[in-house]
């Protein structure tokens, strides 16, 4: 892969690239896997799987001009910040302090909103991806009384769906958001914060509140992430296992059933080179939704085919990392 000479990235709002090149540097003290560290950097950091790339090569490159002790070699902050805050950390040199976040004005409309939801209040959303942001992390967070917090991660719902609404709007008639974009960034924040408030849903007794959570996941993930295979695929087979779980098990093998349609032509790639980081996991959504169908319809040999060929591609990725 090469770079070109402007090496900056866009984080998810309440990141820095200080936390990023902190969280790197503790990834390789304790050994951390490559899977992990790419986990982290393209759900908690909202970075695409090229940009992940870019910064764990640039917190690198920042501790090795560091350990040449030439100051010299100082990454430029403007054109190289990753490098540049790596390099810094490892000499124990200052880098800025994190912004506070969110800003006083947008905990105050997050606040405002759930004091409405208390009073029973109907849910309203907003455009504004932070407040919809807070509103969700203070809801999930809540320790209040069963109905009072069931009424607060209602309004995270909305307020969420209407930000990834607004997200999607400014896309026009672009399929999805440019990787890295404002609302690339944005909608992996969205969609993580919906499973966050969906996890909260799956406790309760109605059934429907899980799989409606999941749909928000899904419309936020399609619209705003759908050229990334690895996000899609996480989506549908969530959103299979929940109709299955919950009873549904046609529902779950129609949507396990368009997993397969959708990525079956990802195989044609790896019939001879080795998948590598998102495609690796791509593939495994593949299997998983191969196990779905066949445990609900049963087997075929199309499907058999399938299975064996995403096997022998996943067998090469693991001889590669091997080596």
């Amino acid at each position: 892969m090469e770079w070109t000479d402007d090496l900056t990235v866009r984080l998810a709002r309440g990141t820095t690239v200080r936390r990023l090149a902190e969280f790197l540097r503790a990834a390789d003290r304790e050994g951390a896997s490559r899977r992990h560290r790419l986990a982290v950097l393209t759900e908690r950091f909202a970075l695409s799987f090229d940009d992940a790339r870019l910064v764990m090569d640039r917190v690198m490159g920042g501790a090795v001009r560091a350990a040449s002790g030439n100051p010299e070699n100082e990454p430029d902050p403007a054109k190289d910040p990753v490098a540049w805050t790596s390099y810094r950390l490892a000499l124990g040199l200052p880098v800025p302090a994190d912004p506070p976040w969110p800003g006083p004005e947008a905990e105050a409309a997050a606040e405002e909103m759930l004091a409405a939801a208390r009073a029973g209040e109907p849910t309203r959303g907003t455009e504004d991806v932070a407040v919809a942001l807070t509103v969700a992390r203070l809801a999930v967070a809540s320790r209040e009384p069963d109905r009072v917090r069931f009424h607060l991660l209602l309004q995270a719902a909305t307020a969420l769906s209407v930000a990834a609404e607004a997200c999607i709007a400014r896309l026009g008639r672009q399929p999805c958001a440019v990787e890295g974009s404002a609302e690339w960034v944005d909608g992996v924040a969205l969609a993580a914060a919906a499973r966050e408030v969906t996890a909260m849903f799956a406790a309760q007794p109605d059934p429907q509140l899980e799989a409606r959570g999941l749909g928000l996941v899904g419309r936020i993930v399609t619209r705003l992430l759908g050229q990334c295979h690895a996000f899609v695929g996480r989506a549908m087979i969530e959103s299979a296992r929940c109709a299955r779980r919950n009873g549904d098990p046609d529902r779950a093998a129609g949507q396990a059933e368009a997993v397969v349609a959708d990525f079956a032509g990802l195989l044609d790639r790896f019939d001879e080179d080795a998948p590598f980081d998102e495609d690796v996991i791509a593939l495994e959504y593949l299997l998983a939704a191969v196990d779905i169908v066949t445990g609900v319809r049963g087997g075929a040999p199309e499907l058999a085919a399938l299975e064996a060929r995403a096997r022998r591609a996943l067998a090469r990725a693991d001889h590669d990392e091997a080596d």
